[in-house]
C-alpha cells in the first residue's frame, strides 16, 4: 500500500516510472529521475515492512481483533481517496504503464519482506 501511495505521489508531481524509464533508454530525460522513482517506491516499502513487522511482533493482537476491519475499512477508503490524484495514462502508454507498476509493485513486496525479515531478526 505504501509503495502505491508513493507511486500515486510521484506519477502527481510528473515523476511517473513509465516517463522516467523511458527517458534513461532514450536518452531524453535524467537518470537521475529515474533513480528517485525507483529508490522512492523501494524504500518505502522497505519502511513500511520494517516498522509493520516491528510493532506486530512486540505486541499482542489477540485483544484487538475486532479493531481489524475497521482499520482495514480505514486504509481502503484511505487509498481510493488518494488514487483519484493519479493523472491517467496516456492512450498509447498503458499496457507499458500497468507492467512497470507491476514490475515496481513486485520489487517493492520483495523490499517489504526484507524489511520484515530485518525487523524480526534475533
Amino acid at each position: 500500500m505504501v509503495a502505491i501511495i508513493i507511486d500515486i505521489v510521484l506519477a502527481r508531481r510528473g515523476i511517473g516510472l513509465l516517463g522516467a524509464w523511458q527517458g534513461v533508454v532514450h536518452s531524453s530525460g535524467t537518470p537521475v529521475r529515474a533513480a528517485v522513482a525507483w529508490w522512492a517506491i523501494m524504500g518505502g516499502a522497505f519502511g513500511a515492512g520494517f516498522v509493520i513487522a516491528f510493532v506486530t511482533s512486540r505486541f499482542s493482537w489477540l485483544y484487538l481483533r475486532s479493531l481489524r476491519g475497521v482499520a482495514v475499512g480505514a486504509l481502503a477508503i484511505g487509498l481510493s481517496g488518494i488514487s483519484d490524484l493519479a493523472p491517467p495514462a496516456a492512450a498509447g502508454a498503458a499496457n507499458h504503464q500497468a507492467l512497470v507498476t507491476l514490475g515496481a509493485m513486485a520489487a517493492a513486496m520483495l523490499m517489504a519482506g526484507f524489511g520484515a525479515f530485518f525487523a524480526v531478526r534475533h
